[in-house]
């Protein structure tokens, strides 16, 4: 009978050793767990952080094609519906804007041109 009593004891005391130790093990993966969570979370705002600007640019990228539009529509305005002299005439009276009306012309022509001691 007395070795009927060590095995159940020997069983009991394995038990109590089995299940000590898988708590142990659980506790030891409980930093796993936040680690991976806290990776999670990064990864998760990395793709935010990605989307935000594959978005921005292409908002620039509407934009600037929205800018380039309007230009050329001024450009083709400005051949279309004013003469040399009234494009000499805002060239001389917006110096400090010369690009813009440059632009708006197309190429500068020499009889566009700003004579530099005019200015």
């Amino acid at each position: 009978m007395s070795e009927l009593v060590y095995i159940f004891v020997t069983a009991f005391l394995g038990m109590l050793l089995g299940m000590l130790l898988m708590y142990l093990m659980r506790k030891n993966n409980k930093p796993n767990t936040e680690v991976k969570e806290v990776q999670e979370k990064l990864d998760g705002y990395q793709q935010e952080v990605e989307k935000h600007f594959a978005k921005t640019a292409d908002l620039i990228d509407n934009l600037t094609n929205s800018y380039k539009e309007v230009f050329e529509h001024l450009s083709e305005s400005a051949e279309n519906l004013l003469t040399e002299e009234q494009i000499k005439n805002q060239l001389n009276h917006r110096k400090s804007r010369e690009v813009t009306i440059k632009y708006l012309k197309g190429s500068e022509t020499e009889s566009t041109k700003i004579p530099p001691d005019s200015e």
